[in-house]
């Protein structure tokens, strides 16, 4: 037996790598692509606005009117914040589409923010700043100052013009010039 020059062992072996060895590699690979899915499924868009922004990855916030790209530096439970090399824009995730590009550059925890959109509005109105609202619906853009922040819509004053009352849920982007280098 030992001058076989075909071991069939050996052959077993072989085969069993070829056959099953890639059925279960196969196997595996489904496995790992539905287990992904179902990660992806259970992700919210502040999920996925909070994970760019640990990697540092640009993003594009796309609305009717607009689209705006930066890098996120923070996120609430329902908006997120992208800076540009210009702007500072707040943007509420249920009037954008998020469009994600991989960075190679690092990214950074939250750097502090308002929980809610909302309360984003009402810091912004007692700041004073001069901003640009950018509108759902009537796709307008409103520049002025957040005189009030009510229950359900802002109060914009326009320092040339008349007060203009914006339903909170028609703001799309809030835009304001970046201050800092």
């Amino acid at each position: 037996m030992t001058g076989w020059s075909n071991d069939p062992l050996k052959e077993l072996a072989r085969e069993l790598r070829q056959t099953v060895g890639a059925e279960m590699r196969a196997e595996a690979e489904i496995t790992e692509q539905e287990t992904h899915i179902g990660r992806l499924r259970r992700l919210g868009l502040s999920d996925v606005a909070r994970a760019a922004m640990h990697r540092g990855d640009l993003v594009s916030l796309v609305t009717a009117t607009r689209t705006i790209t930066g890098f996120p530096v923070f996120t609430g439970k329902d908006y997120l914040v992208c800076q540009t090399q210009t702007e500072i824009v707040d943007a509420p995730f249920d009037r954008i589409l998020i469009r994600v590009e991989r960075e190679p550059r690092g990214g950074h925890t939250a750097r502090g923010g308002a929980i809610t959109f909302k309360a984003r509005l009402s810091e912004l109105e007692q700041t004073g700043e001069l901003v640009t609202i950018v509108t759902a619906d009537a796709g307008i853009e409103i520049v002025g100052r957040l005189a009030v922040v009510a229950t359900d819509h802002c109060i914009v004053e326009d320092p040339d013009g008349p007060r203009m009352h914006v339903p909170i849920g028609q703001i799309c982007l809030v835009i304001r010039p970046r201050t800092d280098d």
